[in-house]
């Protein structure tokens, strides 16, 4: 008898552990769970210039009060990219334009110059 007496003794020491532990993992998945930290929202610049020199060019505004911050311009979501007085570069959507000072500076980030636009 006193061999299942030791059993119990130390299956309830064990016990204790347990429950202690299951109850921290529990109470750490409850706390996840209902948590409503959002993550902070990722501002893109898409006219930064990351690492190409003279980088701080003057900023004009033109008669739309667009600022003109380069000589050429591309749309993001183009290959092809424009002198600043071309008229087809005026369809580009102000938030979708990223600038350029020269014509090498557009080629080194893989555009192409537009076949519409006399350069």
């Amino acid at each position: 008898m006193p061999v299942y007496q030791n059993i119990i003794q130390k299956s309830t020491k064990y016990a204790i552990y347990i429950i202690l532990t299951l109850g921290f993992l529990i109470g750490l998945g409850i706390g996840l769970l209902i948590s409503n930290n959002e993550p902070s929202q990722i501002i893109i610049d898409k006219n930064i210039k990351i690492g190409l020199p003279g980088s701080n060019s003057s900023q004009v505004t033109n008669a739309n009060n667009y600022k003109i911050l380069g000589n050429f311009l591309a749309s993001i979501n183009g290959k092809a990219y424009y002198p600043k007085d071309c008229a087809a570069a005026n369809r580009i959507k102000e938030e979708n334009r990223i600038w350029f000072d020269t014509k090498e500076e557009a080629e080194m980030q893989g555009y192409k110059p537009a076949q519409n636009c006399a350069q």
